[in-house]
C-alpha cells in the first residue's frame, strides 16, 4: 500500500487510532517532555509503536550526540512517570547532524524507522518534534521510505514568518531539504506565527496539574525553573510555549487545528523558504485552538 497524502488527510479526519513513531530531543527543554505523556495517555487515538532520541546543540549539551544521549535517558525518565509497566521500545538517534543531502548518519533510530515502517502492513507516522536529522537518514537509506510512511513535523516558521531561524530546522537544514524534496506525506507545524499560540503560565499549570501526581508536579516544576531565569531579562511574569504537544495534537485532537493544503515550499542552502507552486502538495498547520488543545492534554496529564 502506498502512503499518499490523501489517505494522510483521511486518516487525520477520521477516529481512528494511529501508530507512530515519536522522533523527540526530548533533553533539550521542558516541552518534549508533555509531549511524550501526551502520546502515552491519547490511548484512544495514539498507538505509540516506539521512542526515537534525536540529536541537539545548545546550552543543554556539548555536542549533538551528547544531546542525543541526554534526551534518550530523558524518555525512560517520563516513561516511568507516566507508566512504569510501559513496554515501549527506545532507539538511540543520530551522534552528529548530516553533512550533506547524501550522506546519512547511522543510528538505530533511522534503521528502527526504516524496519518498522517497510514491515509493516498497516499505516505508520513518524511524529517529529526536534531536529529532523533520523527521519532524513532513514530517507536516504531507504528511498522507498517516502511511499511507505507520512510525517508530521514540528519546525521552521510559518510561511509569512520575517525569518526563520527557528531551532529545529537551523540545526540540520540539509535534513530538512531532504524532507521536503523526498514526496513524503508530510504535515508541516510551523513555530513562530503559529504555535506561539500555544503559550502558557506557571500559575496556570499550577492551578489545573500542581499536586495532581507525580508527572505533573515533574512538568510544572521543569516549567517553573525555566521561567525563573527568564527574570535576569527583566520578565517578571513570563510565559512559556509548550511547542512539541501541537504536533501530537494534529493527529490527537485535529479539529483543534486549522490545516490547510498547499505546495511544499523550497528550501534553499540559506534556509530560506520560497514558493513554488509546482512543488508537491503538503499539509501546513496556519492556526491552533489553544485552549481546547491545553484542555485536552490537562485532563489526560491529570488522569495518570
Amino acid at each position: 500500500m502506498e502512503f499518499t497524502l490523501d489517505l494522510l488527510k483521511n486518516m487525520i479526519c477520521s477516529d481512528q487510532k494511529h501508530r507512530i513513531i515519536l522522533d523527540t530531543d526530548a533533553y533539550n527543554e521542558v516541552d518534549d517532555q508533555f509531549c511524550i505523556a501526551y502520546c502515552m495517555l491519547a490511548k484512544e487515538k495514539i498507538d505509540l509503536l516506539s521512542i526515537n532520541a534525536a540529536p541537539f546543540l545548545n546550552n543543554r549539551s556539548t555536542s549533538p550526540a551528547d544531546g542525543m544521549e541526554k534526551s534518550y535517558q530523558e524518555i525512560f525518565k517520563v516513561m516511568n512517570l507516566v507508566d512504569p509497566n510501559a513496554n515501549i521500545p527506545v532507539y538511540r538517534g543520530s551522534d552528529a547532524f548530516l553533512t550533506d543531502k547524501k550522506t546519512a548518519v547511522e543510528s538505530d533510530a533511522a534503521d528502527n524507522m526504516i524496519n518498522t515502517v517497510m514491515n509493516s502492513e498497516e499505516p505508520v507516522i513518524i511524529v517529529a518534534i526536534g531536529a529532523i536529522t533520523n527521519v532524513a537518514s532513514a530517507l536516504i537509506k531507504c528511498p522507498d521510505l517516502a511511499k511507505k510512511t507520512a510525517v508530521v513535523w514540528l519546525g521552521g516558521h510559518a510561511l509569512h514568518y520575517w525569518h526563520n531561524e527557528e531551532f529545529n530546522f537551523r540545526q540540520d537544514v540539509p535534513a530538512a531539504q531532504v524532507v521536503f524534496d523526498s514526496g513524503i506525506p508530510l504535515v508541516q507545524v510551523p513555530c513562530c506565527g503559529v504555535c506561539t499560540e500555544f503559550r502558557t503560565t506557571v500559575p496556570e499549570l499550577k492551578y489545573y496539574l500542581e499536586g495532581k501526581n507525580e508527572l505533573c508536579d515533574y512538568l510544572v516544576s521543569n516549567v517553573e525553573k525555566e521561567c525563573e531565569g527568564y527574570s535576569k531579562f527583566g520578565v517578571h511574569t513570563p510565559s512559556r510555549i509548550i511547542w512539541d504537544v501541537t504536533a501530537a495534537a494534529v493527529l490527537i485532537c485535529p479539529k483543534n487545528c486549522d490545516m490547510v493544503t498547499i505546495p511544499r515550499p523550497v528550501i534553499s542552502s540559506d534556509g530560506l523558504f520560497s514558493v513554488n507552486n509546482a512543488r508537491p502538495h503538503y499539509i501546513y498547520v496556519r492556526s491552533l485552538d489553544r485552549d481546547r488543545i491545553y484542555g485536552d492534554l490537562f485532563n489526560k496529564l491529570k488522569s495518570r
